[in-house]
């Protein structure tokens, strides 16, 4: 009877570390998965209202980026390449961002014309932010 007791106790055991082994998620797919529920936060309110020349239309999710698409109108006093500087320093500087580039989640900003086509891109990694922070220190 006790034998009987404690196998069923080592099944159970390893039929539950079956489970949850088959269960665990790598930090990529992790990072997939929070990327699409990023762009899904970000589309949710897409398009947002004009700033300046700028507005953002939608974004997707490709593996742990979360692509930010957002349209210039032309002829604001910003020109695209220091607003997706300056969106990036935010992005870095965000408390909230912070922790989810660190574990590897990705931005990019593309900003283009109002024909479509591409003007910047910028991309936001933990790279990235380290180096602003680096400039910003020294």
């Amino acid at each position: 009877m006790m034998i009987r007791t404690s196998l069923k106790t080592w099944f159970a055991a390893a039929v539950a570390a079956v489970i949850l082994t088959g269960c665990a998620k790598s930090p990529d797919e992790l990072n997939n998965e929070l990327a699409e529920r990023r762009a899904a936060v970000i589309n949710a309110k897409a398009p947002y209202p004009k700033v300046g020349q700028y507005q953002i239309m939608k974004a997707k999710a490709h593996q742990s980026i979360v692509e930010i698409t957002i349209l210039y109108g032309g002829g604001g006093k910003v020109p695209p390449s220091k607003a997706a500087q300056a969106a990036a320093v935010n992005f870095c500087n965000d408390p909230e961002l912070t922790p989810m580039v660190s574990e590897g989640l990705g931005y990019m900003i593309s900003i283009l014309d109002m024909r479509g086509r591409p003007m910047v891109q910028q991309p936001i990694n933990e790279q990235y932010c380290k180096q602003i922070s680096a400039q910003g220190a020294s």
